[in-house]
């Protein structure tokens, strides 16, 4: 819970709540200037404000990490086209299943020979030390790709796509394997059965296997609810997404599926499909995503206890180094093999081996289970906190310069895409086109006499050889094309029968 070094009310608390998130919003606009990941600031703040306000309560930590993961990965797949991932899928799968249990395997045993050393600290045994791999094996690409866009540059050979293929879909699997260790050494220290490798197998793929049916079934089942609720209140809909998301979590966690998976395929479905007032959803779950984010690092930042961090600093970087000089590349390297990656595409991806916020999340796993060694997890969650924040600091702020060393990007005197080169699939509208005969109600009135619905208009209009501008004084006739554009297929029927049925 909060310790007050002071007297405070609720009012207090409100107003440094507010503060906070004032500081953060105005620190990511100097990120995007500097080139600094927004989580390093996010974090910093938080552990500023924890010099007065020390925040101990594990589980509360833990589940504002789980929730805000949850919407977080669910933006991250609302914002994923198939069209820019269907040529690196192959790539992105392998990185985020296999790349994981490589990364946290090889980590784990480097771990294991590091602490048997006479000169090193910590001594932490082959499964703990495989649990401090697999919480640390997934990626981060949320504060890359800031910076990148920040820059307006533009990644060569598909490599933006398939780094965020891959951020956004190895946290299940790292947290599936976290999980798995948790229970082995649980089960270890108080002395009850201990899992067999052949179940725990059976339960990893059960796992994944059930998130990604229910996933693709939930976004299914999204993209039907939000197109036939016909809600009065426009606003609803964001409310109704956030509902349907947390549910579809739960309900994937509770049939023993993974519910991080569930809910980034779920994402992935409906930002692909058609579904009303789409672009108003996608920019309000990208703001909510962001909020999260907020609130999911301030809160790290928080409950981090800096001091503790600090001692283990010597540990860290020698982990830090590890990961990123021998593990990250020896897995991509092996994960990328079969499809005769270049030499520099393969630097670069194994430089955006970037960990963020997901490892710290994890690390909460054990701290917050019982029967776990509290020394033992306390020691991992500040040796996972210093990892991630050293990542940040010698990746995260050079990761444009390496892009350009590499010759990585894109020319920048090429000319942006212009905002109209998109497909279809990204409009958030229903079209039709009709030809007017001489007996339909529309014929020899004015667009204005019409009155469409709202949210209906003629974006094209064709008589003879002719295109004309459809303005409301314009008169139909007979033969005239039409071109119909509305924000639903219920609005379009409405258009249509007035122009062919009448009032």
């Amino acid at each position: 819970m909060i310790k007050k070094r002071m007297n405070f009310t609720p009012d207090n608390y409100l107003l440094i709540f507010s503060v906070l998130l004032f500081a953060s919003i105005l620190a990511s606009k100097a990120s995007y200037k500097i080139g600094v990941p927004m989580l390093l600031l996010f974090l910093g703040i938080g552990i500023l404000a924890g010099q007065e306000i020390v925040f101990e309560n594990t589980l509360t930590t833990s589940l504002i990490g789980e929730l805000a993961l949850v919407f977080i990965l669910f933006a991250g797949g609302l914002d994923t086209k198939f069209r820019d991932v269907r040529p690196v899928l192959p790539q992105g799968i392998i990185l985020s299943t296999l790349g994981v249990l490589l990364t946290a395997g090889l980590l784990g045993f480097a771990i294991f020979g590091l602490s048997n050393l006479p000169f090193v600290a910590i001594h932490f045994t082959l499964p703990e030390s495989l649990l401090l791999g697999a919480i640390v094996s997934s990626t981060d690409a949320a504060s890359v790709f800031s910076i990148f866009r920040s820059q307006r540059t533009t990644l060569k050979n598909n490599l933006r796509p398939m780094l965020e293929l891959e951020s956004g879909s190895n946290d299940p699997m790292a947290y599936v394997l976290t999980v798995s260790l948790v229970t082995y050494l649980v089960a270890q220290n108080t002395g009850t059965e201990i899992p067999q490798i052949r179940t725990a197998v059976f339960q990893l793929t059960v796992s994944l296997g059930l998130g990604a049916a229910l996933g693709f079934a939930f976004g299914k089942l999204m993209v039907f609810v939000i197109n036939k609720a016909q809600l009065y209140v426009e606003g609803l809909y964001p409310v109704l997404i956030l509902a349907m998301t947390a549910f579809a979590f739960a309900a994937t966690k509770m049939l023993n599926g993974n519910g991080f998976l569930a809910v980034y395929l779920a994402g992935l479905i409906l930002g692909n499909a058609n579904f009303i007032h789409k672009r108003a959803m996608l920019n309000f779950h990208e703001g909510f995503a962001w909020l999260m984010q907020l609130l999911l690092f301030i809160s790290l930042g928080l409950f981090a206890n800096f001091a503790a961090i600090k001692a283990v600093a010597v540990v860290g970087i020698i982990i830090s180094l590890i990961l990123i000089f021998a593990v990250r590349p020896l897995a991509v390297a092996l994960c990328l093999a079969p499809f005769r990656a270049g030499t520099r595409a393969l630097a670069f991806v194994s430089w955006v081996g970037l960990r963020g916020a997901v490892p710290i999340v994890f690390a909460l796993i054990p701290l917050s289970t019982p029967g776990f060694d509290e020394k033992t997890a306390t020691l991992i969650f500040n040796i996972v906190f210093f990892i991630s924040v050293s990542s940040l600091v010698l990746q995260g702020t050079t990761l444009f310069k390496t892009a350009k060393w590499l010759h990585l990007t894109v020319d920048e005197n090429t000319p942006p895409p212009s905002a109209f080169d998109r497909s279809t699939e990204d409009i958030n509208t229903v079209n039709a086109e009709i030809t007017l005969s001489k007996n339909d109600a529309g014929t020899g009135k004015t667009l204005a006499e019409l009155a469409f619905p709202h949210g209906t208009l003629v974006v094209m209009m064709k008589r003879g050889e002719n295109f004309l501008t459809p303005r409301g004084n314009v008169v139909l006739q007979a033969g005239d094309i039409l071109q119909l554009q509305a924000d639903t297929p219920e609005h379009l029927r409405d258009a249509e029968q007035k122009l062919t049925l009448g009032n």
